[in-house]
């Protein structure tokens, strides 16, 4: 056992000790192989410790849905189903999906959608309905698997997640409209991938980590943490440095934030006589050339909680600002929360994807794009209802919930698909689609172990400790039984 995980045990056991009795409070599921199942180290530990958080924890493997041997969409078919059905008989509140997200594997992949519907017409503010003038690519997600109610193939072509109205008058049809897409959500979901053939045994030592990691995040000394409250947001272009300026002096400086530490391609605009930077910078950012050294840099020097960028991306980075090489040099014993307003971070074809790369090291949650997605890349209001869906925006609402209402990354991430408006554009619903998240959907910036412990029963304590083994533990339980009965 690697030294991560008995210490993780070890704190489980301290919070077990002293959980009293009682009721469950909410649901939490992880959705995983019958392999990774046998395989993982961890996964018993990290599903106890959620208990011991006041989950009522439940594991499925494809055994439990009928899904052995399915891939592409039959098994996307079969996994939704089978979550439907268990979400009418439980209250489950978080869906933690770990395996292979290609579209194209099995038993979980990621959902082929096609957001972009070409031709479909939008309906905006009065007078502003847009026509979606865009390719109608295939965009993998796991957004899918958390809205369980709508029909996402309510127009019947075998496209699921269409723009647009399925019975609209004027342009292509969709799968909106009643019995279609909502974006309301029964599940917040996370995914911590599993590849499947040569990546599979490494990427199960990685997975045994990532999970200790998470349980050793969530579970820190209060007066160990103090490093979380600040932040690094990095602008690739002078016509992005709007990004990062917004998200500093609007959101995460008047809320308390200790630091936010700046990588902007501001030398040309500064420069200028005078200088010439649209937002007029009120300080020298700490660095005024974007390029991948300086914000490795920057992220070393200040130990960020929060990190964020703008700039043009592939799955193997952002260009000039991170990439898959660089990330093993993080510092993984101060894990960041990252929204990477990049196209395909996240593309899950790229085995190792600088989202995942940086799950396995220096990051505790990663939110990133599996496609292409949608700016804009010029200075804009980020609150407005015109931007507030475009990349930049999503950026700018997720480090607010995230960093500011303490939001977990996967309330967070969930709830600007359901509140943020679409304004007519399909290229937004893009966005909303493509943007997954990597890690825990259950992890909040402000997690430490200075909180009340959850209510746990006795037959659940004894059940987790016979799963780990533990059989002092067990016989605990077992007294503690007695004395409630």
């Amino acid at each position: 056992m690697r030294s991560s995980h008995l210490r993780a045990t070890l704190l489980l056991l301290a919070l077990l000790a002293l959980a009293p009795a009682g009721a469950f409070a909410a649901g939490y599921v992880i959705v995983t192989t019958s392999a990774i199942r046998a395989d993982s180290e961890m996964l018993v530990t990290f599903a106890a410790a959620k208990t011991a958080r006041g989950f009522e924890v439940t594991i499925y493997d494809e055994t439990d849905w009928g899904g052995a041997g399915l891939t592409n969409n039959a098994a996307a078919e079969a996994l939704r189903g089978f979550l439907q059905s268990a979400y009418a008989l439980n209250d489950f509140d978080y869906l933690l999906l770990i395996g292979d997200p290609r579209h194209w594997s099995g038993p979980i992949p990621m959902k082929r959608l096609y957001p972009r519907t070409t031709g479909a017409i939008g309906h905006g503010p009065p007078g502003y309905d847009p026509t979606c003038a865009f390719s109608q690519d295939m965009v993998p997600s796991d957004y899918y698997y958390a809205e369980l109610d709508g029909d996402w193939d309510l127009d019947g072509d075998n496209l699921y997640g269409e723009f647009g109205e399925a019975f609209a008058a004027v342009g292509t049809s969709g799968d909106f409209g009643p019995g279609g897409i909502e974006r309301d959500h029964e599940y917040a979901v996370g995914r911590i991938p599993v590849y499947g053939g040569t990546h599979y045994t490494q990427d199960v030592i990685d997975l045994d980590h990532i999970l200790a990691k998470t349980i050793a995040y969530q579970h820190a000394d209060p007066d160990s943490v103090a490093w979380r409250n600040s932040a690094l947001v990095a602008a690739e272009g002078a016509n992005r440095i709007f990004f990062g300026e917004a998200i500093r002096n609007d959101v995460l400086l008047p809320s308390g934030f200790s630091q936010v530490s700046r990588v902007y391609d501001a030398d040309v605009c500064l420069a200028d006589v005078p200088p010439s930077c649209d937002p007029t910078l009120t300080s020298t950012p700490e660095a005024t050339t974007c390029t991948v050294p300086n914000v490795a840099a920057e992220w070393d020097a200040t130990t960020p909680g929060l990190v964020t960028w703008f700039t043009h991306g592939g799955g193997w980075g952002a260009v000039s600002v991170m990439t898959a090489g660089e990330a093993p040099n993080r510092d993984d014993d101060h894990p960041v929360i990252t929204f990477q307003a990049s196209c395909l971070n996240s593309q899950p074809t790229t085995n190792n994807n600088v989202s995942y790369a940086l799950l396995k090291n220096g990051a505790i949650a990663t939110v990133g794009a599996t496609e292409e997605s949608h700016g804009p890349g010029s200075p804009v209001d980020l609150t407005s209802a015109s931007h507030e869906s475009g990349i930049s925006g999503m950026a700018y609402h997720f480090m607010r919930r995230v960093g500011v209402d303490g939001q977990t990354v996967g309330d967070a991430l969930m709830e600007i698909r359901r509140d943020q408006t679409l304004y007519g554009r399909c290229w937004y619903w893009q966005n909303f689609v493509g943007f997954n998240l990597y890690g825990d959907p259950e992890v909040s910036l402000y997690d430490t172990a200075d909180v009340s412990v959850p209510s746990l029963g006795p037959a659940g304590l004894a059940a987790l400790c016979l799963g780990l083994g533990l059989l002092g533990c067990a016989g605990a339980a077992r007294s503690r039984r007695r004395d409630v009965a």
